[in-house]
């Protein structure tokens, strides 16, 4: 969906704007604006290209806004689809551990753009970088990406501030994701950042409510 941003309605709504003041500033200062042109060659030719700019602008904002309806979609089809394993085998489990902790390596990489330093003020940062990350769904494995980068953030940004501990399990099913079905323990509770993860994403839950589930 890369293409999708770039292609943002703004430029044409900024056109369409622009379209609507030519008329009004060629009738005011006719020597300045046009002088060769008749008030009603320019008037039509504004009001032209700015119902055209407008048409483009409401296009693309439906198409960004259809698309990220479906990656929202794609994302709580992922996370509801996990399912630990009941007997997981030893190495599926210990698996599972090494790929979170490759995730919390590659935070600097996979979440540079909010200074990641798994401190309580970053999890703000990333609430307002979830739009960029749920931008990049295009497939389910894009959803299992984003779904195991933001879900790992939030469960060792819990561990670290908070004193949860991971219970690292495996959904083999999920292949190289199977680490999706970990959870975090803590005095008897359990949560399920990869869940809340999916809720992030989705639209359903802000950073706030996460971060006042587990403290």
């Amino acid at each position: 969906m890369t293409g999708v941003q770039n292609r943002s309605p703004i430029p044409y709504f900024l056109l369409t704007a622009l379209m609507g003041l030519v008329p009004v500033l060629n009738n005011k200062y006719p020597a300045s604006f046009f002088p060769a042109l008749s008030p009603w060659l320019v008037e039509s030719l504004s009001v032209g290209l700015g119902v055209a700019a407008a048409f483009m602008g409401l296009s693309r904002g439906w198409e960004i806004l259809v698309r990220r309806s479906l990656a929202r979609a794609l994302v709580r089809q992922v996370a509801a689809n996990r399912r630990a394993a009941q007997k997981a085998e030893t190495n599926d489990v210990s698996n599972a551990g090494r790929l979170i902790s490759r995730l919390v390596r590659n935070a600097d990489e996979d979440l540079k753009e909010i200074r990641p330093d798994f401190s309580e003020a970053s999890l703000k940062r990333l609430q307002r970088y979830l739009p960029v990350l749920l931008g990049e769904v295009e497939n389910e494995e894009d959803a299992r990406i984003r779904l195991g980068i933001v879900g790992t953030y939030l469960g060792e940004t819990a561990c670290r501030n908070n004193g949860w501990q991971w219970a690292f399990k495996a959904d083999p099913t999920l292949r190289q994701f199977s680490y999706l079905a970990s959870t975090l323990g803590k005095s008897g509770r359990e949560t399920d950042p990869y869940a809340w993860a999916g809720e992030l994403l989705g639209g359903g839950k802000k950073i706030g409510a996460w971060m006042e589930a587990v403290r």
